[in-house]
């Protein structure tokens, strides 16, 4: 055999422990094809001209802090702007910074230093890599698979005493978790208490290797630790949750109980397919019949730009704020939701019960807002359940995923209301506005584009149209509530649709800037805590 001639190697899976926790509406499939280095993105690889993850941004300043010697100021300066070239990061390259999103950086990089410095503030040696347990084949058989499970976050060893400690300190956006140690806690604590870091000189000789799921190299000259801590800090306001404390046979016993078996139905090959918001960004997807393909959904063609998500409130944020918009797409805090979101929430929980019922005046709870009390109040006349026979089927609250793959776009459609009735399936739509007076007929789909995309979804067979099918637009006002209805089956309603969601759909799609729009709303903008150009308070 030659001695230039390569082993093929079989690509390992890689778990990071949070892959464990369930969110609303993931897909078990996505989350198992993502680990799994076998699978390989479809198609060519299209870079996003900024970036999209805040905690990449937040740990790539951090390290040039606690393993380069830098401030926290130059730390931040290091970071790429936007108009410069992606900086190499550890290996890995990263997209320049949106301004808000640097904004935010700084933010975080303070409140985190902050932290360390509080009570728990001992002398803490920070760790180049993550933490990582690996499980080899048990058989050496063609295909056998290597796992690899990786405690992702801020990795610390100390001296507490004479108790050598391992610490993993995990940024969130937003608010830590409280409550019992969940799964990802359990496997995360086993992995600290019984795995290796990873060698990052070893690493950074081929970098490439491990991205294509070459098995990680790891150092072996660490000693044992006591005790082993997971902690969840807000990089908001520093406040820490401990997650668990313990010795590492304490944290067996919570892996063995909560860990082990979430990672077991993870690793499992056979997953259920839930189409939503993993439609974007999994490596299935061209594969996959979940979502509905509704090729020129969005009115125009152009595959140039990444893949992305797409909603109507995506295209309404864009319109009155780019910067806004991208900052609140990257997940940053920002205000509590807004009346009509809460009540839309609300109706929607009521609609899910079981059996079906029409919503019905009921006292008002001290806890409710008086608008929204007064919102809900005048729901109860027009609910659509009033006229709903028993055992017909109702669905509330939905988000349907369809491809439009001529602009490599997943929209997700929110539908308030889908009920049949006569054999025909109805939508309604639920809107808040200050009076039941104001535009009528079709000009309300430029007012409200969800009534747009409604009418677009019976119209591309997404859902199937009946003889008495309708979409339902509810204005709800504190003074009362309307109800418009509108034929999907009338060619010019149809136009008029496709043109309101191309004209929202299309400007979003072009821009790779998202530059701030000053003007009357910055005033009770969510973001403006970030925006470079946000008026002074």
């Amino acid at each position: 055999m030659s001695g230039n001639t390569r082993t093929p190697h079989t690509p390992c899976v890689r778990i990071p422990a949070e892959a464990v926790t369930a969110r609303p509406g993931s897909c078990p499939t996505h989350v198992r094809a993502s680990a799994d280095h076998k699978v390989e993105h479809p198609g060519r690889h299209k870079p996003d001209p900024l970036c999209t993850d805040p905690l990449t941004a937040l740990n790539a300043a951090l390290d040039l802090v606690e393993l380069d010697g830098r401030t926290a100021e130059e730390a931040c300066a290091r970071l790429p702007r936007p108009g410069e070239r992606p900086h190499n990061h550890r290996g890995a390259p990263l997209a320049p910074l949106h301004e808000g999103l640097l904004t935010w950086v700084r933010h975080a990089v303070r409140t985190w230093l902050g932290a360390l410095e509080g009570p728990q503030g001992q002398a803490r040696v920070p760790c180049a890599q993550p933490w990582l347990l690996r499980f080899p084949p048990r058989y050496r058989s063609p295909g056998a698979r290597t796992y690899e499970i990786l405690a992702h976050g801020r990795s610390y060893t100390l001296l507490e005493g004479t108790d050598q400690v391992r610490e993993l300190r995990v940024p969130v956006v937003g608010t830590p978790d409280d409550g019992a140690p969940g799964p990802a806690d359990a496997i995360a604590a086993h992995v600290l208490a019984t795995g290796s870091p990873v060698d990052r000189t070893a690493v950074d000789t081929g970098p490439w290797r491990h991205r294509a799921g070459h098995p990680l190299p790891t150092r072996g000259d660490v000693p044992a630790p006591d005790r082993v801590r997971v902690l969840q800090v807000s990089c908001t306001d520093g406040t820490e949750q401990v997650r668990f404390d313990g010795t590492p046979a304490e944290a067996g016993q919570l892996y063995t109980e909560r860990g082990r078996p979430a990672l077991r139905a993870l690793s499992s090959p056979a997953g259920a397919r839930v189409p939503g918001p993993d439609c974007a960004p999994c490596k299935l997807h061209r594969g996959c019949d979940g979502p509905a393909q509704v090729p020129g959904l969005l009115g125009f063609r152009d595959r140039t730009r990444p893949r992305r998500t797409w909603s109507v409130q995506a295209g309404l944020r864009h319109r009155t704020c780019p910067a806004s918009a991208h900052l609140h797409d990257l997940g940053l805090p920002g205000a509590g939701p807004s009346p009509e979101t809460v009540v839309r929430a609300r109706l929607a929980r009521a609609h899910r019960r079981s059996p079906s019922r029409a919503c019905t005046p009921e006292p008002r709870p001290r806890t409710t807002e008086p608008q929204v009390a007064d919102l809900l109040s005048a729901h109860a006349g027009t609910c659509a359940l009033h006229t709903v026979t028993a055992g017909a089927p109702v669905h509330a609250g939905l988000r349907l995923p369809l491809q439009d793959p001529l602009a490599d776009v997943l929209v997700l459609a929110r539908v308030d209301l889908l009920h049949r009735k006569e054999g025909s399936w109805i939508q309604r739509q639920t809107a808040v506005t200050d009076t039941r007076a104001g535009a009528e007929g079709p000009d309300l789909l430029d007012l409200h584009p969800e009534l747009a995309l409604s009418v677009l979804l019976f119209a591309s067979g997404t859902i199937t149209p009946g003889a008495h099918s309708r979409v339902e637009l509810e204005r709800l006002t504190p003074q009362g509530a309307r109800v418009d209805v509108f034929d999907p089956f009338s060619p010019g309603l149809r136009d008029r649709a496709a043109a309101v969601v191309s004209e929202l759909a299309s400007p979003w799609h072009q821009d790779t800037a998202h530059a701030p729009a000053p003007g009357p709303a910055c005033g009770s903008c969510p973001q403006r805590r970030w925006c470079p150009e946000a008026p002074a308070p």
